[in-house]
């Protein structure tokens, strides 16, 4: 048995491992991914990525790549047993000024996984497909991992950190003794990608999504970027058998015949279509269900390992992508001396609350696509349905749904490495997601998100309406207390004569702000309170020792 060393074990190469590596990679961290699996899956599974996954892929520079093969989906069809009862964009005009990237991307997980581990071979730290995690002791500090290979050869890693994105069945999860609380549905999950003919009068537009509820179930269907068509739904256990046993998974237990599911198309879903050839069905089991704790010690749980979520609204692939960046530039800074160990604090305090939230909403809107009340399901049909076109012209509704599908309403204001300041009342606010917005540069305009992207730490100095005289020196006493520090934090001046982006962050003074590596502001101040952005620093990040290189970013 060979031993091997390294600083982070990430065990389970799925969206949510690979977006730990993808982010440790970037920091020149020494790791190791492993997974039981020969390669990425090759079934679509997930489908939607979604606004703030997107934004953080860009930081990876892998959004580009990622709507190259997709498709853009914003637009969703509502039906009721296969009457057309309204629709509504995801992304209105109003919102898509917000973002960079106003849709929802349909892309088949397997296309999301490539994409990651595409980018860990480019930097020459690829996943070792076919090792299986056997054992986990932990340690005083870290843990000792034994992990067996394809051919049966086992080795021995000892890991500073171990980060488990094995998945609902979790053995990182099980090793640490942590229960996972919560259930499972009556109804069963349906996922099927085929060759579908639809009628004229029921053709999908270019970017829509249709969803079509009926009784103590619905379907959805949208256009893969393949060319064919991902069908997702609820089937009530009525018309299948559900999976037998207390074992928690998202595998599929089973798979449907063309013949049946041509059936279920006809009798119950009421979608009006002919199903040429199916290419992968699945059933499997719906639950909803969080991890006690997200981290014990030096180990950390992230995506389904974590938390698992009924399909409603897409959110769970997009939660797990953003727990692992979270995770990700945390322990990269820990791992090369740049930040206190206390950094890794924040990362269940951030991202449990955040789970629980998404468990609540996505458990909500399953229980209203899938009621088998009659009083309910009389309501929604002759009442709610009818009302989607009216609400949706509603701006507070349209930004409502935005919000929802989008994930750009996750915040940190109570965070351990948020500096809250009760003062400061408008909006955004210390934990916000940083907002987007454009400036003129000595190249034309230019995104703030391209300014301030990557994963290195951004300084946003806002002059203000009225510049200090002293504009000079204060730019250099901010440069000389962030060069203070092992992380580099790149210092940007947005001028007077920028008002749209002072208008966007809601600055009236000259003004200070600290955007993390995931897009988040951390802190906001005034240049002339300095030593309340040194004391927030000093909480978080190590100095730099005299003589040390400055790191690039």
């Amino acid at each position: 048995m060979s031993e091997i060393q390294t600083d982070v074990l990430v065990v389970g190469a799925g969206p949510s491992g690979l977006a730990v590596a993808a982010v440790l990679a970037r920091y020149g961290v020494d790791f190791q991914v492993v997974d039981a699996k020969s390669g990425p899956v090759e079934q679509s599974r997930a489908a939607l990525v979604h606004v703030r996954t997107l934004e953080l892929l860009d930081r990876l520079d892998l959004a580009e790549a990622a709507v190259a093969r997709g498709v853009k989906v914003n637009t969703v069809e509502i039906a009721e047993r296969g009457r057309q009862a309204g629709s509504f964009p995801l992304v209105d005009r109003e919102a898509a000024q917000t973002t960079p990237y106003p849709y929802a991307l349909g892309l088949e997980q397997h296309q999301t996984e490539h994409l990651l581990a595409e980018h860990l071979t480019s930097w020459r730290r690829p996943v070792k497909w076919g090792v299986a995690l056997e054992a986990l002791t932990v340690r005083v500090e870290g843990a000792r991992a034994v992990v067996r290979r394809e051919d049966g050869v086992q080795d021995a890693i000892t890991a500073r950190w171990v980060v488990g994105a094995d998945g609902a069945r979790s053995r990182v999860r099980h090793a640490l003794g942590i229960g996972l609380r919560g259930g499972t549905f009556g109804q069963t999950g349906l996922l099927a990608d085929l060759d579908l003919e639809l009628p004229h009068r029921e053709e999908l537009r270019p970017g829509t999504l249709r969803l079509n509820l009926t009784r103590g179930g619905f379907v959805g269907l949208f256009a893969l970027p393949s060319g064919r068509y991902r069908l997702f739904g609820a089937v009530p256990p009525n018309l299948t058998t559900a999976q037998r046993g207390t074992q928690v998974s998202h595998e599929a237990y089973a798979e449907v015949t063309p013949p049946d599911l041509q059936r279920w198309l006809d009798e119950y879903f009421a979608l009006d279509a002919r199903i040429h050839h199916t290419t992968w069905t699945a059933l499997y089991r719906i639950h909803s269900r969080c991890a006690e704790h997200f981290r014990t010690g030096d180990i950390f749980l992230v995506g389904d390992a974590a938390h698992l979520h009924s399909p409603a609204g897409g959110q769970g692939m997009n939660l797990g992508l953003g727990d692992g960046f979270n995770l990700g530039w945390k322990l990269a800074l820990v791992a090369t001396g740049q930040a206190h160990e206390t950094l890794l604090d924040s990362y269940e305090s951030e991202r449990y609350p955040i789970a629980r939230a998404v468990l609540r909403g996505s458990d909500r809107g399953f229980a209203l696509e899938t009621t088998p009340n009659p009083l309910a399901r009389w309501l929604r049909a002759n009442i709610g349905t009818r009302l989607i076109t009216p609400l949706t012209r509603l701006r507070s509704v349209r930004a409502a749904i935005f919000k929802l599908f989008s994930q750009t309403w996750i915040r940190y204001p109570h965070s351990l490495v948020t500096a809250n300041d009760k003062r400061h009342r408008g909006r955004p606010r210390p934990g916000d997601r940083a907002p987007f917005g454009h400036l003129d540069t000595a190249h034309g305009k230019a995104s703030v998100f391209d300014l301030c992207g990557g994963t290195a730490h951004h300084l946003l100095f806002f002059h203000g309406p009225t510049p200090s005289p002293d504009l000079p020196s204060v730019r250099t006493a901010i440069q000389s207390l962030v060069s203070a520090y092992a992380i580099p934090i790149e210092v940007h001046d947005v001028s007077a004569d920028q008002t749209g982006l002072h208008a966007r962050y809601g600055v009236t003074a000259p003004s200070l702000f600290l955007i993390r590596p995931d897009g988040y502001i951390s802190y906001i101040g005034t240049p002339d309170e300095l030593q309340r952005l040194e004391a927030h620093l000093d909480h978080i990040y190590v100095r730099r020792q005299r003589g040390d290189p400055a790191r690039p970013n």
